[in-house]
C-alpha cells in the first residue's frame, strides 16, 4: 500500500483548500474515481461531487481548518484517524472528527466514514 500518511495529510489538504482548481487537483489526488464520502450531515460519490461537497462545507464554515489530532492507525486496507477544527478566534466553535477509511489498490481513498466526536449543541 502506498504511503497512508501522505494520503491522510493530502486529504486534510483538500477540505483546507480554498482555491476551487487546486482543491478539485487534491480530490483526485484523495480519492480514487468512484470513491465516497459520507458522515451525518453530507455525501459525496466521485470527483465532482466530492468536489463540491467540500466546497459547501466550506461556505458552512468559514475560517474552519482540519488538523489532525491523532496518529494513523492501519489494518489491512482500512485506516483510522482523528480531526480537529475550530478553537480559534476566526472560527470559534470547536468541532472534532474521527474519519474511518477503506483505501484502493492504488494508494486513493475508496470510501471515508465520518463520524463527529465533539461539536457544539444544535
Amino acid at each position: 500500500m502506498a504511503n497512508v500518511n501522505e494520503a491522510v495529510v493530502r486529504y486534510l489538504a483538500a477540505w483546507n483548500e480554498r482555491e476551487p482548481g487546486r482543491r478539485r487537483e487534491l480530490v483526485a489526488k484523495v480519492w480514487s474515481e468512484d470513491g465516497t464520502y459520507v458522515d451525518p450531515a453530507r455525501e459525496g460519490r466521485g470527483h465532482d461531487s466530492l468536489d463540491a461537497m467540500i466546497a459547501a462545507a466550506q461556505q458552512h464554515f468559514p475560517g474552519y481548518r482540519l488538523n489532525l489530532a491523532s496518529g494513523v492507525e492501519v489494518h489491512h486496507d482500512y485506516v483510522r484517524f482523528s480531526w480537529v477544527a475550530g478553537g480559534t478566534q476566526e472560527a470559534p466553535l470547536y468541532i472534532k472528527g474521527t474519519d474511518f477509511v477503506v483505501m484502493a489498490g492504488d494508494g486513493r481513498m475508496k470510501s471515508v466514514v465520518g463520524f463527529t466526536d465533539a461539536a457544539p449543541a444544535r
